[in-house]
């Protein structure tokens, strides 16, 4: 059915309105509309593999009147304007034809349709074979010259016979069933009181709309008669309305439709500014990435300057920017080379290289760089810093999995320095490189665990959930699937008859989020059953039941990993396992924490900082009444509840102090009335009216969000105290809650990015006092403010030393101040 060569056109229109509608509310961070782009595109790429062609173009209409207006001034009259945010999408649908080197065939006064009809027609002339890729059945009379493929049916190839089947009437006849019926949606009126399917019968008997109106004596039916009798001249002018003109006065080359390869230069960066990475490598196939030649050799290469080096297993590759890579054995001479002062060494994760080196007892000593961390400094949104998505993402050029990775190194070290140096030299510098060692010696180092402790927990936590799932069965009277979300869905608010939440779009079955099941629980047994259910069975299987299989054989301790480029505020977090989401809280992770001891003869010293965030507020927003507090020593959060109040500080009731404390953190992440009302248990007002009043009290802290709010605004990033930057893309964005989440992230980032590099300096400046002093005592651990040591009994003095240098790390204008415990086991840590 298909022939060749083949002329693809696109009804650019009818493919972007379609798009528009099927697919809703994606858009970019900066907040721009993208589902019709992103809709046309995915269109284009399927039509593209399914139907190659030769030729190709895409139509659009014209924004001015046409001659069909001057025929009759209400056509199209009743057609909505285009939806604002399809309009804004419209000039990028065009540049991604542009880009995709795709002809755009636009005319003023006229129509797509016939545009398309007069292309067409030309092209069977020159002996090409026009496909027309619409959803307009108006196209459908021109189908002995065309083929239709209709992409709201499953790429649906109209020809003649499918128009018959569709509509009934040949393809020469849709206009006079058309014209008869008429189309609300271009405003053709038709005859009035005659639907699709009248107009199908009278045009099946009489042919055409002109027979149909000389024979009018001869329809049956008395409504229909009347109508044609009283509208002949608005049918007929109906009819001539939705005839397509394949005659525009259009001078094509046919050479200017053969289809090209898109154009890159164009391409990339429009699909990057649409945030459309996936349709990246689907539409931009890789380019040749650094040709290098990889040498196996026993001979170590000559090392001077600048060596660029990636660690495997148990070789090491070498290269110095030119000629030949050299995959060398990871030996003494290698050794030499990576702890030669005199050698400036880049890698990609200096962390894991590092790891790799030393357990393999090779030092990397300083100078050494790590584009990886320069790219997590710089787009610290990105979540992922791996080196192909890193080359992709700058790029646009795929890494295979077995190729060598020194010529990419050196090209992302040199796209990234430059701009490392311009933005992020101090936290690249002062900050991130040199805790990639401290991270590894707190990896090495490791927690010793007392398994008996966990073996005994997980059977008690068995027995407890066997016994829950009795009692939960019971309840529902029937055995059923608690870890299921649809059965317990079932359970709860079809069986149970619970106040039913909304189901879920996409699976059809009821939500059993944990928010959910808390508002349940307040009133019924089952749901609040199911919530510690699923906490005992999280830790169990999170933790209790893992830990002892994560223990190294060698070393008999537990070597969490580190995650130094993760978090977008500058956080460290861990994994295998993550010991930063043990709640000291609850119960269940005291419990879990009692299973970590030191070694026989040493201590625990858990050195915290103290309402850290509140303290960089304090600072950053220069407020006098939250420095004072601090300055003196006072309870900041009944100190806020008595000036919020109005109340002296020693009659502030622990209820009062509880809002004071949620609202002084709240502020810190932007929290909304709204928020702290859910949080509190209290209406709206109040929760807006205590806000207000903090502010009425704390108008340092007020002036201090609108300038960050201000600064986001304009620059699009914020800054922490020592460099660290975050860019806030969707701080001016058109979607209410886009924006709203911007704004609380960019007055809440400074802050907490701010604490993340205060530990950070911390652990450093430790590390190096602990080397410097030659003791034995280990930094092992750190959960946000927190750092964990494991301390010998006769270095137990150095829990001064520690204090004073965390407490130093700043000068702030409120004091920085650290508790410092100890104990036997991280559950008992006492002052």
């Amino acid at each position: 059915m298909i022939k060749h060569p083949l002329f693809l056109i696109i009804d650019g229109m009818s493919q972007a309105y379609r798009a528009y509608y099927a697919i809703r509310g994606l858009s970019s961070t900066q907040g721009l509309p993208t589902n019709a782009i992103y809709g046309f595109a995915i269109m284009l790429k399927r039509v593209l593999e399914k139907y190659p062609p030769e030729y190709i173009a895409v139509a659009f209409d014209s924004p001015e009147r046409t001659a069909r207006h001057a025929q009759y001034d209400l056509y199209k009259a009743t057609r909505k304007k285009m939806p604002s945010d399809l309009a804004q999408q419209m000039p990028y649908v065009r540049k991604f034809c542009q880009a995709m080197r795709i002809p755009v065939l636009e005319m003023p006064g006229h129509e797509a349709d016939d545009i398309i009809a007069t292309v067409s027609t030309q092209a069977v002339a020159a002996g090409l074979y026009p496909v027309v890729v619409t959803l307009d059945k108006d196209l459908y009379q021109l189908v002995d010259t065309i083929l239709i493929l209709n992409t709201s049916k499953d790429d649906l190839i109209v020809d003649r016979d499918k128009v018959l089947e569709l509509f009934g009437v040949t393809p020469e006849q849709i206009p006079d069933l058309l014209g008869l019926m008429g189309d609300s949606s271009d405003n053709i009126p038709g005859a009035p009181g005659i639907g699709e399917k009248g107009a199908r019968d009278l045009i099946q008997k009489f042919g055409s709309i002109e027979t149909l109106l000389d024979r009018v004596p001869e329809v049956q039916n008395a409504k229909h008669r009347a109508s044609l009798l009283e509208n002949r001249q608005q049918i007929l002018m109906s009819k001539q309305l939705v005839i397509i003109d394949t005659r525009l006065p259009m001078d094509l080359d046919w050479t200017n439709f053969r289809v090209q390869p898109p154009d890159r230069a164009s391409l990339m960066p429009l699909l990057k500014e649409l945030e459309f990475t996936g349709l990246i490598k689907e539409y931009l196939p890789p380019e040749a990435g650094p040709v290098v030649e990889v040498v196996r050799s026993e001979t170590l290469p000559e090392a001077a300057g600048r060596v660029i080096f990636d660690v495997q297993s148990d070789r090491v590759s070498f290269w110095n920017g030119n000629g030949t890579v050299m995959s060398v054995p990871l030996d003494d001479r290698v050794a030499r080379v990576l702890s030669n002062p005199s050698v400036h060494k880049v890698t990609y994760d200096v962390k894991e290289a590092t790891l790799r080196l030393r357990r393999r007892g090779v030092e990397l000593v300083p100078p050494y760089d790590d584009p990886l961390l320069m790219a997590y400094l710089l787009f610290p949104n990105r979540g992922k810093y791996e080196l192909p998505d890193v080359v992709f993402e700058l790029m646009g050029q795929t890494v295979a999995p077995d190729e060598e990775r020194t010529p990419w190194i050196s090209r992302l070290l040199n796209e990234l320095e430059p701009k490392m140096q311009q933005q992020v030299e101090r936290p690249y510098r002062e900050i991130e490189l040199p805790l990639s060692e401290v991270l590894v010696e707190m990896e090495l180092a490791g927690l010793r665990i007392d398994v008996s402790v966990l073996e005994r927990m997980s059977h008690e936590m068995g027995a407890q959930l066997d016994e829950l799932t009795r009692h939960i069965c019971q309840i529902a009277d029937c055995e059923f699937n608690i870890n299921s979300p649809r059965q317990l869905g079932e359970i709860l608010f079809d069986r149970l008859n619970l106040p039913r939440p909304r189901k879920l779009r996409k699976s059809g079955q009821y939500s059993t989020a944990v928010e959910i099941l808390e508002e349940l629980a307040e009133k019924h047994e089952l749901p609040r059953l199911v919530l510690e259910y699923r906490q005992l069975s999280k830790f169990k299987s999170t933790y209790i039941d893992v830990i002892p299989k994560l223990l190294d054989q060698k070393t008999g301790r537990l070597h969490t990993s580190f995650h130094q480029a993760a978090a977008s505020t500058g956080r460290l977090s861990s994994s295998n396992p993550n010991l930063q989401n043990i709640p000291v809280r609850v119960d269940l992770g005291r419990k879990i924490r009692g299973a970590f001891i030191p070694e026989e003869g040493w201590w625990f010293v858990s050195a915290d900082y103290s309402q850290v965030e509140l303290r960089i507020l304090a600072h950053l927003s220069r407020d006098a009444r939250l420095a004072e507090a601090f300055a003196a020593g006072e309870d900041i959060h009944r100190r806020t509840a008595a000036a919020v109040l109005g109340l002296p500080i020693e009659a502030v009731t622990s209820e009062q102090r509880n809002r004071a404390k949620a609202v002084n953190f709240g502020i810190v992440y932007g929290q909304t009335p709204y928020g702290l009302a859910q949080q509190l248990g209290i209406s709206p007002d109040e929760a807006a009216e205590f806000i207000a009043r903090y502010f009425q009290q704390y108008q340092g802290v007020q002036q201090y969000i609108e300038n960050c709010l201000s600064e986001a605004r304009d620059t699009g990033i914020t800054r922490t105290l020592f460099g660290r930057i975050r860019q806030h893309p969707e701080i001016n964005s058109r979607n209410g809650m886009r924006r709203g989440m911007a704004e609380r992230t960019a007055i809440n980032s400074p802050i907490q990015g701010t604490a993340a590099d205060i530990i950070k300096i911390a652990m450093i400046r430790i590390r190096d006092e602990l080397r410097r002093r030659k003791l034995r005592t280990r930094m092992v651990l750190q959960v946000h403010d927190e750092l964990i040591f494991e301390v010998p009994e006769d270095e137990l003095w150095i829990r001064e030393t520690i204090r004073d240098l965390m407490q130093n790390v700043v000068q702030l204008n409120v004091p920085l101040t650290v508790d410092v415990k100890q104990g036997k086991t991280w559950a008992k840590l006492e002052a």
